[in-house]
């Protein structure tokens, strides 16, 4: 039996693992989805999400020419994460570019805001600027909440 202290040790190592590669696997988004989103004429993204009562999704990833006006998403593949610790880099499929985003918006999510599916949960978006090749994530974080007060008269 490994005692306790060994075990929070292991799992600390664990988490670094799991966070440096969901960092690596953003950076990868961030630069694979600009390409074709500038090729197709896209001025900006929003990849909408809402979660609450332990479930959440992904609802839209809304995408905007330089007018304003919303348009389709480019039917375009993009690269697949492939990160150098793995044995099954040759097989890697190439992704839509709506799950590029899609992905993108999960794991930003889950990165600086994790639990945003929980409870009275959150919703938001990540807006995608294409020309600037900027990130935003925008997050509203819903929670119940009370006001108490008691006197004595």
């Amino acid at each position: 039996m490994k005692d306790f202290q060994a075990a929070i040790a292991e799992f600390a190592v664990r988490q670094a693992e799991r966070d440096a590669r969901a960092q690596s696997e953003i950076q990868h988004l961030k630069a694979v989805v600009i390409p074709p989103l500038r090729t197709a004429g896209i001025a900006r993204v929003e990849v909408r999400f809402d979660g609450y009562g332990d479930s959440g999704a992904v609802e839209e990833c809304a995408c905007y020419d330089p007018a304003n006006a919303s348009v389709a998403c480019p039917d375009a593949a993009v690269e697949p994460f492939r990160p150098e610790a793995s044995e099954d880099n040759a097989e890697a499929e190439a992704q839509s570019l709506t799950a590029a985003l899609e992905s993108l918006g999960y794991l930003a999510l889950e990165r600086h805001h994790p639990g945003w599916e929980l409870n009275d949960g959150a919703y938001g978006q990540l807006v995608i600027d294409v020309a600037e090749a900027s990130f935003t994530l925008d997050c509203s974080l819903r929670f119940t909440a009370t006001d108490d007060h008691s006197t004595e008269l």
